[in-house]
C-alpha cells in the first residue's frame, strides 16, 4: 500500500465518501484511505450516496461512474447543486475524451481510470481535500 508523505497530506482530517457498486473496489479504497489518515465511508450507489451526504458532511467524494440506480454522473450533477458542494473525484474503466470532457464540465475535480496506480488516487484525494474545508472532529 502507497502511504502519501505528511506534508502531501495537509487536511488528513477530511472525510471521504467512497460510492460503488464493486463491493471488493469499496473495501480496497477504504483501506488505502484509511491508511492515509482519512476517515472514509462508504455507498454502493449513488442514491446511498446522497442518503449519507444528507446526514452527514464529507470533504471528497470518490465515485465510480457505472452503477445501478444512480451513476456517477448524476451523483456528480446532485453533488454540484447542493449548498456546499465538495470535491468529486471520478473513476471509471470506459474513459474516452468525450465522457471526460462531460465529466469536467459537470464539475468533476478529476477523472482517473479505474485501476489507476493507489498513489495516484491518494495524490488526487490529498489536492482535492486540501481545497475542502476539513470537517470538524
Amino acid at each position: 500500500m502507497v502511504s502519501v508523505p505528511s506534508e502531501t497530506v495537509r487536511t488528513a482530517t477530511a472525510k471521504i465518501l467512497v460510492v460503488d457498486d464493486d463491493a471488493g473496489m469499496r473495501e480496497l479504497l477504504l483501506l488505502a484511505l484509511r491508511r492515509n489518515g482519512w476517515q472514509s465511508e462508504a455507498a454502493g450507489d449513488g442514491r446511498d450516496a446522497l442518503l449519507q451526504l444528507g446526514q452527514h458532511r464529507f470533504d471528497v467524494v470518490v465515485t465510480d461512474i457505472q452503477m445501478p440506480r444512480m451513476d456517477g454522473l448524476a451523483l456528480l450533477r446532485a453533488i454540484r447543486s447542493l449548498p456546499q458542494p465538495m470535491p468529486v473525484v471520478v473513476q471509471t474503466t470506459l474513459l474516452d475524451p468525450m465522457l471526460e470532457s462531460l465529466l469536467v464540465q459537470a464539475g468533476a475535480f478529476r477523472v482517473l481510470m479505474k485501476g489507476c496506480p493507489i498513489g495516484e488516487l491518494i495524490r488526487t484525494v490529498a489536492e482535492a481535500s486540501a481545497i475542502s474545508a476539513p470537517t470538524p472532529a
